[in-house]
């Protein structure tokens, strides 16, 4: 499961008008980006090595770029929290999302430069493995 894959499928949620894996290039309004969490998580793996693991979990990090408005920023921040916490076994670019668990409340981190609210969505996404040590 890669950062662009977890990209895909927020972009197939069409909550947003914009979906960036990375840096938001051109900070545009309604905008979803996508990124590698920077937290630190501990490494885990099934007894008896890689080939033997089921599933996967990636963290993600998830900035909702919305408007001026805190009201419509909390509104498509609390849409997209919804939308993730009902994943069940949905299938993008040939990868299995078990399931997506937020790690968070959703967190308000103000505005921009430009002011633009965002709001932050932490999760882990539990994927499927072949059993081939992916």
């Amino acid at each position: 499961m890669t950062l662009a894959d977890i990209r895909d499928y927020i972009a197939s949620l069409k909550l947003g008008e914009h979906v960036y894996m990375g840096k938001l290039p051109d900070k545009e309004w309604r905008s979803i980006g996508v990124y590698n969490s920077k937290h630190q998580y501990a490494y885990r793996t099934a007894i008896g090595g890689p080939s033997l693991e089921s599933y996967g979990t990636k963290y993600v990090t998830l900035l909702v770029h919305w408007n001026k408005s805190p009201r419509d920023t909390e509104k498509a921040a609390v849409a997209l929290f919804e939308a993730l916490r009902r994943v069940n076994n949905v299938t993008i670019n040939d990868q299995v999302i078990k399931f997506i668990q937020p790690l968070y409340d959703i967190q308000d981190v103000g505005t921009d430069d430009s002011g633009i609210y965002e709001m932050v969505i932490e999760v882990a996404v539990i994927y499927e493995k072949k059993g081939k040590g992916e």
